[in-house]
């Protein structure tokens, strides 16, 4: 039996591929300490130290959000398109990796002998500060392999998160330069006799091995109506096994057990690469025996795709009309003389105000930032925006209206909830009505 250790590594193997697992400059709290220890020549100790006039939570947001600016500047000058990262749905390389969560200091060198075990590299783009990086292999199915090889494996003791990059994440083809040597007569050439033919060395059978791997390793993309609904699972069957029962009909695409807080649901789905053998796998595995329950099947429309399986959008910063920023997922511990403190680094500000819950003391993890000018509004945006967090949780930015009250943000969040009907859990609107009251306090700073 697996530990719960060994469990989660697993399922975060499993889920990899999965582009929204982490954003893209993606940035571990003890990356920015030491860098910030090593830019400003300060102990660890005093970065950390919050007897300072900031806590150490704007301290590090705030370190955070300087090194990612760097890395933007630095990746925009080595034709990187960052345009490509707004957009989560679009469509994803297969040859070109992000590598994320990386430790202060992390050269190209390390990273081209760690992904080079598995194939030939093109490009690999890592900026100064080392922590998040682009590596480019030249076969998809290299790529792939070096991609499920590595993902959350430990690199000098931290996991590496990776993420297929945006298809066409760099803006300029990758030119090989190739090496042209001398050819001697007796090699121009191939020896087409038999003796030639059977001289074959055992590196050479190691190549061809490696060669038909890499071949069968990339699927083709499944056609349509391949997908096979599969009701009555016992809880115990894993995806692993229900994929080896019906691998029997024809080769399958991917799995899917609907699980919820971890445990099996009792149902999942099948896709198939070809259409014929969904359609068999419902005439002869209907009612079939599968670790001792009897398998109900059915044509399902869903497409498994794992990759995009997130419900997350394309999020909309909306247009500056104003000099005031809608500022949301707020950490609950985070004060408002700390948020003042996040943004009074860009400008004078006029007032931070947090929306309190009914009857408490606690904020509602949103807020509105005042600057003084529509210049340090737009300053302290563009710096935030991308990937700033504030005790663990990255802080969200919309522009606001500047007349713009509690009042109308509790209509826009309860009209984009109900636009999804009533796909939410349980309680889902009785918990927003709640959270939407409309006697709500602020803490005005």
């Amino acid at each position: 039996n697996e530990s719960f250790k060994e469990k989660k590594a697993r399922e975060q193997k499993a889920t990899a591929g999965s582009w929204h697992n982490w954003n893209t400059l993606f940035l571990g709290s003890s990356a920015v300490i030491d860098l910030m220890s090593e830019k400003y020549n300060r102990s660890k100790q005093e970065i950390l130290n919050s007897e300072g006039k900031q806590s150490v939570a704007v301290n590090l947001a705030l370190g955070e959000t300087q090194i990612v600016d760097e890395s933007r500047r630095f990746m925009e000058d080595n034709e990187i398109a960052l345009d490509a990262f707004t957009n989560p749905g679009v469509q994803r390389s297969n040859t070109v990796i992000l590598v994320k969560n990386l430790p202060a200091n992390t050269t190209a060198q390390e990273l081209s002998q760690i992904f080079s075990r598995y194939g030939e590299l093109g490009r690999v783009v890592l900026p100064p500060a080392g922590i998040t990086a682009i590596v480019e292999y030249l076969d998809p199915g290299e790529a792939k392999k070096g991609f499920r090889s590595l993902a959350y494996t430990r690199f000098h003791s931290l996991p590496l998160y990776l993420e297929w990059a945006p298809l066409k994440v760099f803006k300029t083809e990758f030119v090989q330069k190739l090496k042209t040597l001398p050819i001697s007569e007796s090699q121009a050439l191939p020896d087409t006799t038999d003796d030639a033919e059977e001289d074959v060395t055992e590196d050479s059978c190691k190549s061809r091995s490696e060669v038909k791997e890499k071949e069968v390793s990339v699927l083709p993309n499944p056609e349509e109506n391949t997908t096979v609904y599969v009701k009555n699972l016992n809880f115990k069957t894993t995806e692993d096994v229900l994929k080896e029962h019906f691998e029997k009909m024809g080769p399958v695409h991917s799995v899917l057990i609907a699980k919820r807080r971890g445990l099996s649901q009792g149902y999942g789905f099948v896709q198939f690469i070809r259409k014929a053998h969904a359609q068999k796998s419902l005439r002869e595995m209907q009612e079939t025996l599968l670790d001792e329950m009897r398998l109900q099947l059915k044509l399902s429309e869903k497409t498994l795709a794992p990759e995009v399986k997130s419900t997350r959008v394309m999020h909309s910063y909306g247009k500056q009309t104003s000099t005031k920023i809608l500022v949301k997922n707020i950490p609950f511990q985070a004060t408002p003389l700390e948020v003042r403190q996040l943004f009074a680094t860009f400008g004078e500000l006029k007032t931070v105000r947090l929306p309190k819950k009914p009857n408490d003391q606690e904020h509602r993890g949103f807020g509105f930032v005042d600057f003084v000018t529509r210049d340090e509004a737009k300053k302290a945006f563009d710096a935030l925006c991308h990937s700033t967090h504030l005790y663990g949780r990255r802080v969200v930015l919309e522009w606001a209206k500047d007349d713009e009250t509690v009042e109308e943000l509790r209509k826009k969040t309860a009209e984009k909830f109900l636009a999804y009907g009533n796909r939410g859990p349980p309680l889902k609107r009785k918990k927003l009505e709640e959270a939407l009251g409309s006697d709500a306090t602020f803490d005005v700073e």
